[in-house]
């Protein structure tokens, strides 16, 4: 899995539609291109040093699963903000909850009857390794002949900068609907040493990520809190090729517990992904595309501490498992002298 550092703020930004990509391979060999893909630009950055000497096909896995990576990434909450309910014995307004709300979970209560919310996020995230192996030395073998090879080592950065437009209406006392609409700024770059050749690439990719529409139930009300049911779809916006989203449709149930004891609000939320196909991922070994991972779990507990009417601090745990999710793992294949 990736490790990820993830930071949440509420501003207003303007994204422009950019795509542009660059490789370059020094030492014996120059060659620049241009006008490619985050995903094409990956594999060349990985594969470009052995071309015309040899075979290194480990490009198309990386490609793949940092792909599966950046459109899985948490996009934020669209449940944050002060929610007021009128007292039916004094007629006065009251907090439905004390916080401000979670970044990214979700709490049980609605927005309440004729409100609507609308906001932005921003989360500038960094992909620091792939299944346990670190993208700043990423080891390589390329094959020269049947009985010759030569070990490499890739440098790979890999952000993205997310600015969410979402908003959340309350069609009555216990059923909020919303959205939000993702724009991924993704930035590649790094380096291939092997042997005496050294490639370096580098793209960015600017686009729609896929896009999420949200209802909650509120099937259980407790003061300042209860139990919601949750659905969350995502809907397949994002550009595969440009590593912005996953091509598949995702949904989302969850179970959803929120309360608050004081100046302190505690969240935790539970549910099962469906997706309405498999992850595809490159197989060398097989030279085809083959389902790896399809399905999952999420969840997120976390508490918000109110300690001044205008003030909330969060802390959140949150997790998410793809069934049978695509590794990236070495193997051994013998192979025969001609």
């Amino acid at each position: 899995m990736f490790k990820a550092s993830w930071l949440g703020l509420r501003l207003l930004v303007a994204a422009t539609i950019v795509l542009t990509g660059a490789v370059r391979v020094s030492a014996q060999t120059s060659q620049t291109q241009s006008g490619l893909t985050p995903r094409q630009v990956l594999i060349k950055l990985t594969n470009a040093a052995s071309q015309g000497t040899g075979v290194s096909n480990i490009g198309d896995v990386v490609a793949d699963l940092v792909g599966l990576a950046v459109s899985t990434a948490p996009i934020g909450s669209s449940a944050g903000g002060f929610t007021f309910t009128v007292n039916p014995a004094t007629g006065t307004r009251e907090r439905a909850a004390p916080s401000f709300g979670p970044l990214f979970g979700e709490r049980a209560v609605t927005a309440g009857e004729g409100r609507a919310s609308f906001g932005f996020n921003y989360i500038h995230t960094t992909y620091d390794s792939l299944d346990g192996v670190d993208l700043h030395q990423l080891p390589t073998v390329t094959l020269r002949g049947p009985t010759t090879s030569f070990a490499g080592v890739a440098n790979l950065e890999v952000t993205t900068n997310t600015f969410v437009f979402f908003g959340n209406v309350a069609l009555n006392s216990w059923f909020d609907a919303g959205f939000a609409v993702p724009v991924v700024d993704l930035h590649l770059a790094g380096s291939h040493v092997l042997a005496d050749q050294v490639t370096e690439g580098s793209a960015s990719a600017t686009g729609l990520g896929d896009i999420a529409v949200r209802a909650k139930l509120r099937v259980y009300k407790q003061y300042q809190g209860g139990v919601a049911l949750g659905v969350d779809l995502r809907i397949p916006t994002g550009d595969p090729q440009a590593m912005l989203g996953a091509g598949v449709t995702r949904t989302l149930v969850s179970g959803i517990w929120s309360t608050s004891a004081g100046s302190f609000a505690p969240h935790a939320s539970f549910g099962f992904e469906s997706w309405s196909g498999p992850f595809e991922v490159y197989d060398p070994l097989q030279q085809a595309s083959v389902p790896a991972g399809r399905h999952g779990v999420a969840y997120d507990a976390g508490v918000e501490w109110a300690r001044f009417p205008r003030l909330t601090v969060n802390g959140e745990f949150m997790g998410r498992t793809l069934q049978d999710g695509g590794r990236l793992t070495y193997s051994t294949v013998p192979s025969k002298v001609q």
